[in-house]
């Protein structure tokens, strides 16, 4: 939390991609970027809930690994290649409020494809 507003980090990681199959596996530095989002993410105190939005099992025990949680499955309806990034954050931010039953005030997204994103770059964008 920070200035009293409760933070939701979502990782969208859909396990479909037709350029790179599963690409949020993908290692860099011996580690999946799926996991090296959740632990960069898990890093940061200001955030009061990690999630990982993905339809893929192994995806989402990578990010478990790095320190996030996998409270959820994504739809199939929201796992093509048209689907819209407002779209996945709306149904994990809908999804977390229904389970935590609590309103979230701010929605940060961590691409898994940014591997090279650092704690402070979050801090910065949230102060």
């Amino acid at each position: 939390m920070i200035n009293d507003l409760n933070i939701l980090a979502v990782i969208p990681a859909r396990g479909g991609s037709k350029g790179i199959p599963l690409k949020n596996l993908k290692k860099v530095g011996g580690v999946p970027i799926v996991e090296l989002a959740s632990q960069v993410a898990s890093s940061v105190e200001f955030l009061d809930r990690i999630v990982v939005s993905t339809d893929n099992e192994e995806i989402a025990k990578a990010a478990i690994n790095g320190g996030a949680d996998a409270q959820f499955r994504r739809p199939e309806v929201l796992s093509g290649d048209r689907i819209s990034d407002l779209q996945v954050l709306t149904h994990a931010l809908k999804e977390m409020e229904r389970q935590d039953k609590k309103k979230y005030d701010v929605v940060v997204m961590l691409q898994p494809t940014s591997p090279l994103r650092t704690k402070q770059h979050i801090v910065d964008s949230l102060e």
